[in-house]
């Protein structure tokens, strides 16, 4: 039991379960605050709708979610203060001017079913008693949802916020493990298909969790996530590069281009787990790291030394697939160790201290290095 509870408690640690706890506490109490200060009449739909929009974990999430909030509102509010004119100045009943109203929203809703708040909109606005002035009452109740939308914004953005490079960088580490074992798996005489698949789908699971965080650092950083944060930018596109080539070489070796290298599959497969094991704890490194603070190179021409393009002991489809994914990590890699200050060429760019160091271009004779 005492264990349970200590992975438990690590477990929530681990995810920032404590971080979406407090946040939602706080969006609760400065919702009521605010809703007290402004004298709104039924403050409660504030904390209601607060704890809606803060629900979600991602900031595109809150602000997706709290856009609806802010339409869906609206629109019901439109057919509610209708519906209250039509009560009011046709003598009709509620139940009647709700059903005429509910009508139209309903096929809306089922046109655009995130439209749906706003037949809870129209449903708060109409039927739920109140005291007052018959127009005021819709008024008041907007003004309340409203206000826990933009209480929930503002605690999403400046209250123990999830750094997305943090959770960019830690789901590219695992995907890099996982292609790890995908490569292990698919470089030996007979490659299991199924479990190439099973390892396959998580990768394509991690690729759709790296692209969402960096959706969200694009909300963090608007227009300007390139310049802030160029590994962020580029991880998606270099990590895909080398999922694709490990599907190729999976592929290769299920249809039996293994069978006939011989030896050189162990060797292959140790050098691969080891330099994606390394990109990913350097991954790991730089999610643990502040962004701008420099890393040491941890042996930065070692892991390129180790991706030349395959000899001809291979045979030409696999040569070929070995190439490309080379290519790729040597690529990925130069990204990785420089934070994404690099080109996009075959050659590193020779003005940057590290990446100059790691040129894998043979010296010429007169002891400069060719570029």
């Amino acid at each position: 039991m005492h264990e349970r509870l200590k992975n438990l408690l690590l477990s929530i640690t681990r995810r920032g379960t404590w971080r979406q706890v407090v946040r939602m506490n706080v969006s609760l109490i400065l919702s009521g605050i605010v809703a007290t200060i402004i004298h709104l009449d039924e403050p409660v739909w504030a904390l209601i709708t607060s704890v809606i929009v803060i629900t979600q974990t991602r900031l595109t999430q809150t602000l997706s979610t709290g856009r609806e909030q802010i339409v869906g509102t609206l629109v019901g509010a439109m057919a509610g203060m209708s519906a209250i004119a039509l009560e009011q100045w046709c003598a009709l009943s509620v139940g009647m001017v709700f059903w005429v109203m509910l009508m139209p929203l309903a096929v809306l809703v089922a046109l655009r079913p995130k439209m749906r708040v706003a037949i809870v909109t129209l449903m708060v606005v109409l039927l739920f008693p109140a005291t007052g002035e018959p127009f005021s009452r819709p008024l008041q109740r907007i003004a309340s949802i409203m206000t826990g939308v933009v209480v929930s914004f503002a605690v999403s953005f400046f209250v123990l916020r999830n750094e997305a490079r943090r959770e960019v960088l830690g789901n590219a580490a695992s995907l890099l493990r996982r292609l790890a074992d995908l490569l292990t798996g698919a470089l030996h005489q007979h490659p299991d298909n199924d479990a190439l698949a099973t390892v396959d789908g998580m990768c394509r699971s991690l690729l759709q969790d790296i692209n969402d965080g960096v959706q969200e650092a694009e909300v963090e950083h608007p227009a300007s996530l390139a310049r802030h944060d160029p590994l962020v930018a580029r991880l998606p596109g270099l990590l895909r590069r080398i999922r694709s080539d490990a599907i190729f070489i999976s592929r290769a070796a299920v249809e039996g281009e293994t069978a006939r290298t011989g030896d050189i599959l162990a060797h292959e497969r140790d050098m691969l787990g080891t330099v994606l094991g390394q990109m990913a704890a350097r991954c790991d490194q730089l999610a643990a790291t502040r962004r701008g603070r420099a890393l040491p190179d941890g042996g930065l021409c070692d892991i390129l030394d180790h991706l030349q393009p395959p000899g001809e002991h291979w045979t030409p489809v696999m040569r070929f697939a070995i190439g490309l994914l080379h290519a790729d990590m040597r690529l990925a890699v130069r990204n990785i160790w420089s934070d994404g200050h690099t080109d996009d060429g075959p050659f590193p760019l020779p003005a940057h201290p590290v990446l100059a160091e790691a040129d894998l271009a043979p010296a010429n004779p007169g002891g400069g290095a060719r570029r």
